[in-house]
């Protein structure tokens, strides 16, 4: 049984979350830059021990893409040719900033903590890889 890692691809930086092997709960991992992620994941990652990939799935309010869709469309295409029989699933990541940068807020996180975009994008990629597990476990 392996795990299920998220990620929250931006332009500059990507967020990582990984969940436990029982597919229960997410984790925030990690945050890097997205010209490393692909270094990153071979390095980190046996094939072997992923149950597949969440990429969050940028769109607007009315669903169509935004200026982040080419990057996460990008790292898709890269992940498939790395790992060609791996599982990939899109999940709608609307909203997920805001959430990770209100549940800092509501945590009493301090000021620097809220202002730290490394730490919002793990937050968002663990905000991510949980929607797809819940959907999974209500099917």
């Amino acid at each position: 049984m392996g795990i299920w890692v998220g990620l929250d691809v931006g332009g500059k930086r990507t967020g990582i979350a990984e969940s436990d092997e029982q597919s229960l709960m997410a984790f925030p991992r990690q945050t890097i830059l997205t010209k490393e992620l692909l270094s990153h994941l071979k390095s980190s990652y046996l094939r072997d021990d992923l149950n597949g990939i969440i990429i969050g799935e940028p769109k607007r309010l009315d669903g169509s893409e935004t200026h982040g869709s080419a990057y996460a469309k990008m790292i898709y295409n890269q992940i498939q040719k790395l790992w060609p029989n791996i599982t990939i699933h899109w999940i709608d990541e609307r909203f997920t900033s805001k959430i990770a940068a209100q549940a800092a807020n509501l945590s009493g996180a301090k000021s620097r903590v809220k202002k730290n975009k490394s730490m919002l994008d793990s937050a968002s990629a663990c905000i991510i890889l949980d929607s797809f597990l819940t959907q999974k476990k209500l099917k």
